[in-house]
């Protein structure tokens, strides 16, 4: 098994090397499609070879949130088996191009000042009630972070609020190659190309395992524990119209895995949905033909949004929400990212993008301008206006309080047409602040659990599916532990 992994694994870090932050193009569209059916007559022949197994978790899902729950559990000494419906590991977490949202590592408490998780907690909450989910994210993302620090993740550069990896390359590819890695050295039970379909329960309603489906068959997991990490559903155009259509028709830059399967198996068995209509779009993506990229880092390194009329119309270094709401009321609902080279010299992602051939280059403002087919006078003045907001440190018109250090002078100049994307989910299953999956009633479905975006539960980015992932795999160890 670990030589089939490690050869799988080869394969991944050099396709998310050659793909960046993109969906693998071999992969598009073929994460969303039905596997063929199984006849009756397989499945019971497959009970007959006596291919059903007994385990003491099951978790359904190796993106982020599955590989950390995985890679706890076994820690905790349990036995693991993890799926993957895709040909790859990594979910959504492979997709994120930025930054690893926490209060309370390491790296931040060493700052002058310090960002504590009362910190991280206070910006995420904002304005809103208290929130007891972003409580305990806020809680647990330092200890997090740190944890995946020591497996190895690069983790190294702090800007005040987020952490970064030291060379501002992509943090998705850096997270599922540390993970994959420390899945492969635990000689954890990894199985790609299985698709789970549906869970199992007992006469009292208690979740006993999976029933799923390889290239060879159907056959059955039971377990003690499932843990279910299949990701939110941005890239099921069918849910996105049902439960949040106000980003229906726009691309995906989640995974294409990300299609809302766990969503579906926990309604199966008695669960609850909540906050099924909040989604968190990514404000500025680029279509590449073959599967949208996230464009955030762009956004990150000094770049300004303006409309085809040449001019800003919100602040840069808002959340993604607002800023993606913005570009839809623009003309034709997309808008464009301005910059220089001194922002592609800030980033080896931004490099690297311009290697791709995702921008548009020119030796001056106005030539770009008309490469673009923008206001070439008007995006002059938004530049030469700009230039204050960098001397002085202050945006009048915008409030943009962070990210300024371009000012955007020094030629070449680099533009890109954006749109938002669907990216992330929030709404899901209903869990309780230990990661187990409640009915409408408030009852717990016994031996199931969630995390990641499957579960209902706001917050920050990539911290969702790490930190709950872990959380699941401490509970589940716990648990099942104690029935030994």
């Amino acid at each position: 098994m670990k030589k089939r992994w490690l050869a799988m694994f080869m394969a991944l870090v050099l396709l998310l090397t050659a793909a960046g932050c993109s969906q693998p193009a071999q992969e598009t569209g073929a994460g969303t499609e039905e596997q063929e059916t199984v006849s009756q007559a397989e499945t019971q022949q497959n009970e007959a070879d006596g291919r059903d197994e007994q385990t003491q978790v099951v978790i359904v899902g190796a993106g982020g949130a599955g590989m950390a729950a995985a890679i706890e559990a076994t820690d905790q000494g349990l036995e693991v088996i993890l799926l993957e419906k895709l040909s790859l590991i990594g979910g959504t977490t492979a997709m994120a191009s930025t930054a690893y949202n926490a209060g309370g590592m390491r790296l931040q408490l060493e700052a002058d000042p310090p960002y504590t998780a009362d910190d991280a907690y206070r910006d995420w909450v904002g304005d809103g009630e208290d929130d007891p989910f972003l409580r305990l994210l806020a809680d647990r993302s330092g200890a997090t972070g740190d944890w995946l620090v020591d497996m190895g993740a690069d983790l190294g550069q702090f800007n005040g609020k987020q952490v970064m990896t030291s060379d501002g390359s992509a943090l998705g590819n850096m997270l599922v190659t540390v993970l994959g890695d420390n899945v492969s050295s635990r000689d954890i039970d990894l199985r790609t190309e299985t698709r789970a379909t549906e869970l199992t329960v007992d006469e009292n309603g208690r979740v006993t395992g999976v029933q799923v489906e390889d290239k060879e068959g159907a056959y059955t997991i039971y377990a003690d524990a499932v843990i279910l990490a299949t990701g939110g559903f941005a890239s099921n155009p069918e849910m996105v119209d049902e439960y949040t259509p106000q980003w229906s028709g726009y691309p995906s830059t989640a995974s294409v895995g990300a299609t809302g399967d766990g969503i579906t198996m926990g309604l199966a068995v008695g669960a609850a949905l909540d906050d099924m209509d909040n989604a968190g779009p990514q404000s500025v993506a680029y279509d590449t033909g073959s599967g949208a990229v996230s464009l955030t880092n762009v956004r990150y390194n000094g770049a300004i949004l303006v409309n085809s009329d040449g001019v800003r119309f919100t602040s840069e270094s808002g959340p993604s929400m607002p800023i993606a709401t913005a570009i839809t009321e623009q003309e034709g609902g997309y808008a464009y990212l301005i910059f220089d080279q001194a922002s592609v010299d800030n980033a080896a992602l931004m490099q690297d993008y311009k290697d791709r051939g995702y921008f548009t280059e020119a030796e001056t403002v106005e030539e770009l301008a008309e490469a673009l087919e923008i206001n070439a006078e008007a995006l002059a003045q938004t530049v030469e206006n700009y230039h204050t907001v960098y001397d002085t440190g202050v945006d009048e018109e915008f409030g943009r309080n962070n990210h300024i250090f371009s000012r955007l002078d020094q030629a070449p100049y680099y533009g890109v047409k954006i749109s938002p994307a669907n990216q992330t989910t929030y709404g899901g299953l209903l869990i309780d602040l230990e990661t187990h999956v409640l009915r409408e009633d408030g009852t717990v479905i016994e031996g199931l659990y969630a995390a990641g975006e499957v579960a209902a539960c706001r917050g920050s980015g990539t911290s969702i599916a790490l930190v709950l992932g872990k959380l699941a795999g401490e509970v589940v160890a716990e648990e099942v532990g104690a029935g030994d």
